[in-house]
């Protein structure tokens, strides 16, 4: 524009306001944005770290605690089996009976196969069927009469460290009677031996562990037929 004195003056741009910088400002929006930028780290407690912050490896627990495997369960659920009568093996707490220890019965379970196959026989699948088929039938049965539920895994470990003696069966077959001897009448014997002792063993941990010693009886006629089907692909 030109002046009454005949002057050209340049317009001026209109002035910005300046805006205070971002650390001035204050007010609930900014605290909530900034509240849900920032996170705080909460360690663990459970798990040893060093002052650094490193994990701390010497003082974490043995891998067999991890895996779930207890040695003092399993030695003493091997001897429950090896002397059947309470009176020589005593009472065991019903903790360690119920405890669903795998590890044995599935160690019983391949030996058992292993010492068949060396005998000439691949039995793998009878162990498993028979075995899978006796564990679920045990489980209902017990179920339907005990009046506290019975898990099973429980009947599966209890069942399958009850294979000792057929172990043992299986052993004395192919080493005495197949190769120093041929007398069937004492593989007969051993093979009724054999029944009743893993019949005795099995039912005497169900009975302290599920607390059924009332009928002990009961359950103890379907163990015999199920150790009877695993001692007839042992010795035939």
């Amino acid at each position: 524009p030109v002046a009454g004195n005949g002057f050209y003056q340049p317009q001026q741009p209109p002035q910005q306001m300046q805006q205070p910088p971002y650390s001035q400002l204050s007010g609930p929006m900014d605290t909530a944005n900034t509240s849900t930028t920032t996170s705080t780290f909460i360690p663990n407690p459970n798990k040893p770290v060093m002052s650094s912050g490193q994990p701390d490896f010497e003082n974490e627990p043995p891998l067999l605690e991890e895996l779930g495997i207890n040695l003092e369960h399993i030695v003493a659920k091997t001897r429950a089996v090896v002397l059947p009568l309470e009176r020589f093996g005593g009472r065991m707490d019903a903790e360690v009976i119920q405890d669903a220890d795998l590890a044995g019965p599935l160690v019983l379970a391949l030996a058992l196969g292993g010492e068949l196959l060396l005998g000439g026989k691949i039995s793998f699948a009878y162990i498993y069927g028979f075995g899978m088929f006796g564990c679920l039938s045990m489980t209902l049965i017990l179920n339907l009469m005990s009046e506290e539920g019975v898990s099973v895994w429980t009947v599966t470990s209890i069942l399958g460290y009850a294979l000792l003696p057929v172990n043992v069966l299986a052993a004395v077959k192919l080493v005495l009677i197949n190769v120093l001897l041929n007398l069937q009448t004492l593989g007969r014997f051993l093979a009724i031996l054999t029944v009743l002792w893993s019949t005795m063993a099995a039912t005497r941990l169900l009975e302290q562990g599920c607390d059924m010693r009332d009928q002990r009886y009961l359950i103890a006629y379907p163990i015999g037929m199920l150790y009877s089907a695993f001692v007839l692909i042992t010795i035939f």
